[in-house]
């Protein structure tokens, strides 16, 4: 058989695309790989908060340790801020929800500019070919190579490919074509943001010492600041140089359309004290929005090709997930690729594969999904946040660590544990909106939105063993979380727990009588 003019064809040289590259080529220099990137610069890019899973990828995989550490700024967690109704609350004010130093897993505020300018940069010495200025004009899948036609300075050309990856962000030229992509009817968020320069510093001296002191001078800015209220959320997040990212996250029922433009962000940020002190004297660079953010995929992977990033799938920015995603595709993309590089049979890795993908997206959905209600009581959003973060550690990230993901044995068990993690979740969001209705009827949503402060991490006591865990402590940790979680709520609505036992938590899980939850 001819061999394809490259082993891969990644489309797109973006955060997605441009990582791939790098680890196809660290991993398998033997592979011939060109990258079809349409813009010829690099530009701001929201999705600059990343999380620990992400990190560990870059740090472990990628080589990229000392790039992030000096041309990157080291992210203080998530922080959350609690406003009045009048959003009229100083920040000194408000209650708060962060870390009191810098997390013992690293994460990063990326300038997606300048990393995506230096995945291009080093893509060339690395082996790869990195093509700038192309348009792809259409993809053919075939047999027995792909051929893949773009057109670069007025020319066109054709070019065939073994594999081809999809890294084109929500252009996501192979996923339209292949008709892949799946409407989320049921989370309509939309969303808004800007770049601005010269934004109050909120670890200066002009800050009330007792406000630092709060947090034991503990770096705030270089956090994903939060100022979180029923329906949407604002961010602020720190980028190298000077400049902060802003911006505004809601739920279409809560958040007018006006913020998608640059004067109705302006506005309504304005309408709130906090943000309003923060960002009075600063100048704005520039602006952009998305009236509906979520979506799924019918399938990441198929026949010798993937897709990657947003390519595929989005669901919320959150917990900021979506770096989580292009870890997990890329991970298995150059997986599957050089294994079918090597001619072995990819079909049972790559349904697995594939199922874990929709397994993470499917119990991703619910930590968003008729959420946003709560977020503006520091109450209810402080249970839902110890218990995502404490679940995030203890279920995704500690696997991840351990590569369980690329072990067929391992990835069967989760995929048989996938109806109780999602079923779980799922019930915990029904429960959550239901204690967010209770508080609210009883006038108490905000009762402690002001002058309370609780550590952002204290529900991950197992913070040091991530990563070195047996399954059974897992799920034993997952127990605990899931009884305090629920003990709290409960509290809230003002309800015994009842018995504690497996037998009554799984009724609780279900929703089914005992005698077929249990036994």
């Amino acid at each position: 058989m001819n061999k394809p003019d490259y082993d891969v064809v990644i489309l797109g040289g973006g955060l997605a695309g441009g990582l791939l590259v790098r680890q196809l080529r660290l991993q398998r220099p033997d592979l011939s790989v060109l990258c079809l990137e349409r813009s010829t610069a690099t530009a701001f890019k929201v999705g600059e908060a990343t999380v620990e899973l992400f990190t560990n990828y870059m740090l472990r995989k990628l080589g990229l340790s000392t790039y992030l550490y000096e041309h990157q700024l080291p992210k203080n967690g998530l922080r959350f801020f609690f406003d009045n109704e009048e959003k009229t609350a100083a920040l000194t004010e408000m209650s708060e929800v962060g870390s009191c130093s810098l997390p013992y897993h690293p994460s990063f505020q990326l300038d997606r500019q300048a990393l995506e300018r230096h995945l291009r940069d080093t893509a060339g010495g690395l082996g790869a070919e990195f093509v700038e200025g192309a348009k792809v004009l259409d993809v053919e899948l075939g047999q027995p190579h792909h051929r893949v036609t773009f057109e670069l300075a007025g020319q066109q050309r054709t070019v065939t490919a073994g594999w081809v990856t999809d890294a084109t962000g929500r252009t996501s030229i192979l996923a339209k074509k292949l008709d892949l992509r799946v409407p989320v009817k049921d989370h309509k968020c939309l969303a808004a943001w800007a770049r601005l320069r010269n934004v109050v510093d909120v670890d200066g001296p002009a800050m009330d010492p007792k406000f630092r002191d709060r947090v034991r001078h503990t770096a705030r800015r270089l956090s994903t600041i939060h100022f979180v209220h029923r329906g949407y959320w604002i961010w602020l997040i720190p980028l190298k140089g000077g400049v902060t990212s802003i911006g505004i996250v809601g739920d279409a029922r809560r958040l007018s359309r006006e913020v998608l433009t640059e004067e109705g962000l302006k506005r309504f940020l304005h309408g709130h004290r906090a943000c309003r002190e923060l960002i009075a004297d600063a100048e704005w660079m520039d602006f952009s929005g998305y009236g509906q953010l979520a979506y799924g995929t019918k399938a990441w992977f198929g026949d010798r090709w993937s897709l990657v990033g947003e390519a595929a799938a989005f669901s919320d920015p959150f917990y900021s997930p979506g770096s989580d995603f292009i870890t997990l595709g890329n991970d298995y993309s150059a997986d599957l690729i050089a294994r079918a590089h090597d001619g072995e049979d990819i079909a049972e890795r790559q349904r697995l594969y594939e199922g874990y993908m929709q397994y993470r997206y499917a119990a991703n959905l619910p930590l968003y999904r008729d959420q946003y209600e709560l977020f503006g009581s520091y109450d209810l959003l402080s249970i839902k946040w110890d218990f995502d973060v404490a679940s995030y550690y203890n279920l995704w990230v500690d696997a991840y660590m351990q590569d369980h993901h690329l072990d067929l044995d391992k990835l069967r068990m989760e995929l048989r544990q996938q109806p109780f993690v999602v079923k779980s979740l799922e019930r915990f969001g029904a429960l959550f909106a239901a204690t967010e209705k209770a508080v609210t009827a009883r006038g108490a949503y905000r009762a402690n939105n002001l002058g309370r402060f609780s550590e952002g991490l204290a529900s991950v006591m197992f913070t040091k063993e991530v990563g070195m865990r047996m399954k059974k402590e897992i799920d034993m940790e997952s127990m605990r979380i899931f009884a305090k979680a629920r003990k709290r709520c409960f509290d809230l609505l003002g309800q015994p727990v009842g018995d504690e036992s497996k037998l009554e938590f799984l009724d609780f899980v279900t929703g089914r009588a005992l005698a077929v939850a249990g036994a």
